[in-house]
C-alpha cells in the first residue's frame, strides 16, 4: 500500500460522508454501514491494477462507459491512458466522471466525482509510473503521449457482502 496516514484520514472522511449522504434505497440495498468497507480495507483490496468501468460524458451530453485498468494509489483511482483517447478528451472538457468496480453480487465500489489529467510533467507522474510497472505493466509512455486520469471522488460507496474478509 502506498497510502500515507493523511491519505487514509482523507479517504475515511470521504467514505463516512458518502454513507451519511446516501439515499434511503442505496443505504438499504448496500446494507450501509454494516457492509461498507473502511479506508484501510479498501486500500488492501485494491492492490495492483483493477478492471473498472469508467463513465464520461460527450460534448452532446451522451454517457460513455468502457472497461479499463485502474490503479488505486494514495487513496485515489488513477487510469493509465493516452492524451489522444476519447475519454481523455471528454474529461478535459467535462471533468465529471463515474467509476465502478464490482465482483458479482459480493462486492461493489462506486465513485462519482471529477477527473484530472496528469501528464509526464506532473509531480505524481513518476511514482504512478513506478506503481503501474510493479505488477508487470509497462509504461504509459510506451503507448504514445501517456497520461494518468486521477479521479477526485466527491462520493464513494462501497459494499462487501463479507466485509470481515478484508481485515479491520
Amino acid at each position: 500500500m502506498k497510502e500515507t496516514p493523511r491519505d487514509f484520514e482523507r479517504l475515511q472522511a470521504l467514505l463516512d460522508r458518502s454513507v451519511e449522504g446516501a439515499g434511503d434505497f442505496l443505504r438499504a440495498s448496500f446494507g450501509m454501514p454494516e457492509h461498507s468497507l473502511s479506508a484501510v480495507q479498501l486500500a488492501r483490496l485494491l492492490q495492483g491494477t483493477q478492471t473498472v468501468a469508467l463513465a464520461t460524458v460527450t460534448r452532446g451530453g451522451e454517457p460513455r462507459v468502457a472497461p479499463t485498468g485502474a490503479l488505486f494509489y494514495r487513496g485515489r483511482f488513477h487510469v493509465p491512458t493516452v492524451a489522444t483517447a476519447a475519454r481523455t478528451r471528454h474529461l478535459l472538457e467535462r471533468p465529471a466522471v463515474s467509476l465502478t468496480l464490482y465482483g458479482e453480487n459480493d462486492l461493489a465500489i462506486i465513485a462519482h466525482g471529477r477527473a484530472e489529467v496528469l501528464g509526464r510533467d506532473h509531480p505524481e507522474f513518476p511514482p504512478l509510473e513506478d506503481a503501474f510497472r510493479e505488477p508487470g505493466g509497462g509504461s504509459v509512455l510506451d503507448w504514445g503521449e501517456g497520461v494518468y486520469l486521477r479521479v477526485e471522488a466527491e462520493k464513494t460507496f462501497t459494499f462487501a457482502r463479507y466485509p470481515e474478509r478484508f481485515g479491520g
